[in-house]
């Protein structure tokens, strides 16, 4: 050991109640002296098991939280000493003859690598018998529930009654279907739009902001009408949106649900 740092002083510097002067001559050797480096790992251990077994007096403990404790890699071996001696203790044979048990400080100064490789080593296994455990389990997959069916109508753009031209018909849905409309577009120049729906002109329904899908070389805009739908003459209001946020409409769409 040291002429210039026996152990009671290297306890004192851990524990923080070494006086400055000296304190900065032990710091000034423990850059050039490896056995200084040796000597402090070693009182280092010691302090660890003393803390962890109860061996230290109510201030040194306070000394101990405050001034050692201050530092990832003491954190880390604290960690490590009380889990050393929760495996001794939880493994402690009564009927056997009693051993000398061992502490942290039994590790040799140059031991802190080999902690290092304990550590990760006892890591990686419970990672591997974490991944068999899993891998033995059943997988379970999440079953997404499939969209409710419908029944799909394409509409041109035009009035109700034009003359010459043929309403489309549409059969009333199915219980348990929805209706979607696609209503197709002549010139798709809107990000965004609204419809409301009217059945004999009356208005049903009316929707938030909707975007234009392709379809084949066709742009339409798909909804979706909700509830029941009942026998009788609809009509479909669609608006576009601008960039100012204002409705601008564009163009009706009509159909007739029959039975």
């Amino acid at each position: 050991m040291s002429s210039n740092a026996d152990k009671q002083e290297i306890r004192c510097y851990l524990l923080g109640t070494l006086d400055s002067d000296r304190k900065t001559e032990l710091e000034e050797r423990l850059l050039f002296a490896p056995e200084t480096y040796e000597e402090v790992v070693i009182v280092e251990n010691e302090l660890l098991d003393q803390y962890v077994a109860g061996g230290l007096n109510e201030l040194e403990r306070q000394q101990f939280e405050t001034n050692f404790l201050i530092t990832a890699e003491r954190h880390k071996d604290f960690r490590f000493a009380q889990l050393l001696k929760r495996y001794v203790t939880s493994h402690v044979n009564p009927g056997a003859p009693a051993k000398k048990p061992f502490t942290f400080s039994m590790l040799p100064a140059a031991g802190r690598p080999l902690i290092a490789f304990s550590i990760a080593g006892v890591t990686l296994l419970g990672i591997v018998l974490l991944g068999w455990i899993v891998g033995r389990r059943p997988i379970t997959r999440s079953v997404q529930k499939s969209a409710e069916p419908v029944v799909v109508v394409t509409l041109a753009p035009g009035s109700f009654m034009s003359e010459g031209v043929t309403m489309p018909r549409v059969n009333v849905p199915p219980k348990g279907y929805n209706l979607k409309l696609e209503l197709e577009l002549a010139n798709p120049r809107f990000r965004n739009y609204k419809w409301e729906l009217f059945r004999e002109n009356k208005s049903m329904q009316t929707s938030g902001e909707l975007r234009s899908e392709a379809k084949g070389q066709q742009f339409v805009v798909p909804l979706t009408i909700s509830g029941e739908i009942l026998p009788g003459d609809y009509q479909v209001k669609l608006s576009g949106v601008s960039e100012s946020g204002a409705d601008e409409f564009i163009q009706n769409y009509s159909f007739r649900v029959i039975e």
